[in-house]
């Protein structure tokens, strides 16, 4: 359990009070059938489907990101068929690949002056030797922070689509990255978007996230969701945080100034940092990096290394305000 007189910035969660407060009054304002009724998802469909310019049959309400990435594997990956995804990742991928009995056909980032990478190249090559049955792209990718241009995700997109290839891309860190595929779903029959409210959001307690591809892939995803794919709370809340969309992209300036902020106080005290493009940063603290856990270590959560050679000797920072990533900055640069 993690102790609330700590900031936690370990698990890429919106700590933002200004976003906290507008969630807490949408709480504090649901009727009280939201509690006591089984849920009722289609005035939520209907919504969300007109905000992102689809219809409510490409959608499917899912407990988190997490439950669409769940879904594509149980929908459509049988023993032995090939799933490709980068490497390091979101470790589910790796996990469903087991679950579900497929060959997990990894792409490795490495080591460079700009952090992790991975040409696009390699992967469009990787498609056309494996033949894979699932392509798995978070974009951006978590924890190397990377990601890929539209003109370059298309290439991906395309060389998934020659070799009858289902490609899932995970928009989680939407709108911290503001690039987007969900459109190509009016498209491409051969595209899943997974999409949460963990981060900008700041509805991570919820669970409630949602996928998006043609009808037919929303068809197929339907059939093995559960009888109530989220709970009312989550459909209740969800459908009137909707109306706060400026209140939630106020939140992601906010963070994004914090984000800037504290990097660049990590390179006046001459850290290598890593930006990357979601809701976190890297920094490497060097020789300093024992004193400054130790003088952390009272004040904050957050991933202090890495195994991985691509980013090994860095530490994961979640994005919050300036306000509150002050104490920190305050606290390294004492021991820096």
């Amino acid at each position: 359990m993690r102790d609330p007189s700590k900031l936690w910035l370990d698990k890429n969660e919106n700590t933002d009070p200004a976003l906290s407060a507008v969630v807490t009054k949408v709480m504090r304002s649901l009727p009280s059938e939201a509690y006591y009724t089984y849920p009722d998802s289609a005035s939520l469909y209907a919504k969300l489907a007109d905000i992102l310019e689809l219809f409510p049959e490409q959608l499917v309400l899912t407990a988190g990101s997490d439950g669409a990435i769940r879904a594509v594997f149980e929908a459509y990956i049988s023993p032995g068929d090939v799933v490709l995804h980068t490497n390091p990742t979101f470790a589910m991928y790796g996990v469903y690949s087991c679950m579900y009995g497929a060959k997990a056909v990894t792409l490795d980032y490495r080591p460079s002056n700009n952090g992790p990478l991975l040409l696009s190249a390699e992967i469009i090559k990787a498609i056309a030797q494996e033949r894979p049955k699932l392509v798995c792209l978070p974009n951006p990718d978590s924890p190397t922070g990377t990601f890929y241009p539209i003109r370059e995700l298309e290439l991906i997109m395309r060389a998934a689509q020659r070799v009858g290839a289902l490609i899932l891309i995970d928009e989680a860190y939407f709108p911290f990255h503001a690039e987007s595929c969900i459109a190509w779903t009016r498209r491409f029959d051969h595209l899943v978007v997974a999409r949460s409210t963990g981060k900008a959001w700041g509805l991570a307690g919820l669970r409630i996230g949602y996928a998006a591809a043609s009808p037919e892939v929303a068809k197929i995803l339907h059939k093995v969701r559960p009888m109530y794919e989220v709970n009312t709370v989550a459909v209740h809340a969800f459908q009137r945080m909707l109306d706060y969309a400026g209140d939630m992209m106020d939140s992601v300036k906010r963070l994004q100034a914090g984000k800037d902020l504290f990097l660049s106080e990590m390179e006046r005290l001459g850290y290598r940092t890593l930006k990357g493009q979601g809701n976190f940063m890297h920094v490497a603290f060097g020789e300093q990096a024992a004193k400054v856990h130790a003088a952390l270590e009272p004040l904050v959560y957050y991933r202090k290394d890495f195994n991985e050679p691509c980013l090994k000797g860095f530490s994961r920072f979640s994005a919050t305000t300036p306000d509150l990533f002050k104490p920190i900055i305050q606290r390294i640069s004492e021991v820096s």
